[in-house]
């Protein structure tokens, strides 16, 4: 995917920079997501939650989600990190990295996905995705203040006060 996101103009001079979605269309995501199960989340081994460059979340039977973020210059000498989710078939991560699984409890049944928005200056920003679990817990990789870096809240742990920007300001858009 690029590492950067096409700015598009929508109404009223405001700027939208999206997620970036390859191999599924955006309805399609939920679709293919709810009712699956999350079986691992893995990272290279140098990287952590907290400054994650590329992000695998493996599902049941033979599917899995790539997570990266691009940073896309949109105003003045601001960056803004955005969101790239890739839908790849099982063994279909190519890297020279060493991988590490985080730590995941059993019975991690997606049944909602949603955007992580940031709105604010004539600009909207997909900066992330969260996913919420039949239990009640939540998953989300959102673009931090590091360009091209996502910070990873983990199921069960408490979403961070900042993100980007404060974690107050974003917005959370179901995907249907």
């Amino acid at each position: 995917m690029k590492p950067y996101t096409t700015i598009e103009q929508v109404s009223d001079g405001v700027r939208y920079l999206p997620l970036q979605l390859q191999g599924a269309e955006q309805d399609g995501l939920a679709v293919l997501l709810r009712g699956r199960r999350l079986l691992a989340c893995r990272i290279p081994k140098m990287q952590t939650t907290g400054s994650a460059w590329q992000v695998i979340l493996d599902f049941d039977p033979d599917m899995s989600l790539e997570l990266t973020s691009s940073s896309t210059v949109a105003q003045g000498w601001d960056e803004f990190g955005t969101i790239n989710v890739e839908v790849l078939s099982k063994g279909g991560v190519e890297s020279t990295s060493e991988w590490g699984n985080l730590d995941l409890q059993e019975d991690l049944d997606v049944v909602r996905i949603e955007i992580v928005r940031w709105q604010g200056d004539g600009l909207i920003v997909d900066s992330g995705i969260r996913l919420h679990f039949a239990d009640g817990q939540t998953f989300s990789a959102v673009a931090s203040d590091v360009p091209g870096a996502l910070l990873l809240t983990m199921p069960g742990e408490v979403a961070p006060a900042f993100w980007q920007f404060p974690a107050g300001e974003y917005t959370f858009v179901a995907i249907e």
